[in-house]
């Protein structure tokens, strides 16, 4: 019977040791975790944003308007109060009636919005606590500072209207100023050329403009007078004294000279192709030498130029004689206009 026996067959089984998967349930906890710290954050930003008026104004929305008197229970009274009067009531309006701020219930954050906001708002509303609890806009804060906003308006109209004034007031100045230097330096130029008496007739010659960029002085030639060689830039012995006399008169002034050749429209050319081009360029700087050497700053010259007879002093004869001509600039810094000045503030809005 022993070759019948089955063999015995021993199978060993060795648990490994550890945790299981147990569930997703604390990524619940932990979300809702975070949840809460963050909106504890948001809490504690809104709080340090605000000023004590809105948090003032955020303590008075979360008040609530029920209260209990002595600590005692209220399954009772159900929330109701006894007056010093013996009278039972829950609220602290004559009507019965909770009444709560206005403002802030369609938005509780707004009213930190302002601390949110870069420009300042154009009325200020303030809210007053009455006695019997009710809280009201102040109607009177309202309108004083629409009031300072008027105030103010008007102050800036004045200041715009007396500023436009002055300036007005100094454009005319400068100019009365400008006439009178400019019309002093024409006498004293005549007066020097009347006491010389080989230049008199040359009194003639000389003409003052007064134009919008300046006092125009031209020395102007004339059928028994040229103050030029004929065809050259050459200096006549009188025209030079002429202009030193002009020169001596203006050397001390600050303005800026623009000297400017003419010549008459009869041709004038050279075997080098000299022109009335060149001509009335090179008499316009001859010119300019004479001055220098008078006393005037060369600084002070800012052009020099020659328009040949582009620019006939007598258009109806362009080969007249006064059209070869010297004309000297003085220019002046030009004041403001009247319609550059700054204009006043209209009255009505």
């Amino acid at each position: 019977m022993a070759g019948n026996d089955q063999q015995i067959v021993i199978k060993k089984i060795e648990e490994v040791g550890g945790g299981g998967h147990h569930g997703g349930g604390w990524k619940v906890a932990y979300a809702d975790f975070m949840t809460a710290m963050m909106a504890f954050f948001l809490l504690l930003w809104i709080l340090a944003a605000s000023d004590e008026e809105a948090l003032r104004g955020l303590a008075d929305y979360f008040t609530p308007s029920l209260s209990q008197s002595g600590g005692k229970g209220q399954g009772m009274l159900d929330g109701q109060i006894i007056a010093p009067n013996g009278e039972q009531g829950g609220s602290n309006t004559p009507d019965g009636n909770t009444r709560l701020p206005s403002f802030g219930q369609e938005n509780p954050l707004a009213v930190f919005d302002s601390r949110l906001r870069e420009e300042a708002t154009d009325v200020l509303v303030e809210y007053e606590t009455l006695e019997d609890g009710t809280m009201v806009e102040n109607a009177a804060t309202k309108a004083g500072q629409d009031g300072t906003s008027d105030q103010e308006f008007d102050g800036t109209a004045a200041e715009r209207a007396a500023e436009a004034q002055a300036m007005q007031e100094q454009y005319q100045a400068e100019v009365k100023q400008r006439e009178a230097q400019m019309e002093q330096l024409e006498n004293e130029i005549r007066r020097h050329i009347a006491d010389r008496l080989d230049l008199r007739d040359l009194g003639e010659n000389l003409r003052f403009d007064r134009t919008s960029d300046g006092l125009l002085v031209q020395i102007v030639d004339n059928a028994g007078q040229s103050m030029f060689t004929s065809g050259s830039a050459r200096v006549d012995s009188r025209t030079r004294d002429l202009l030193r006399i002009i020169g001596e008169a203006i050397a001390d002034m600050k303005n800026a000279i623009v000297i400017t050749g003419h010549t008459d429209a009869v041709p004038f050319t050279n075997s080098v192709g000299y022109s009335n081009w060149e001509l009335s360029a090179d008499r316009a700087n001859a010119t300019r030498r004479v001055l220098i050497d008078t006393g005037v700053s060369p600084s002070r010259i800012k052009r020099i130029s020659g328009l040949a007879s582009t620019e006939p002093l007598n258009a109806a004869n362009p080969e007249a004689a006064e059209n070869r001509r010297i004309s000297v600039l003085l220019a002046y810094p030009e004041p403001p206009r009247p319609e550059d000045l700054p204009q006043a503030l209209p009255s009505n809005r």
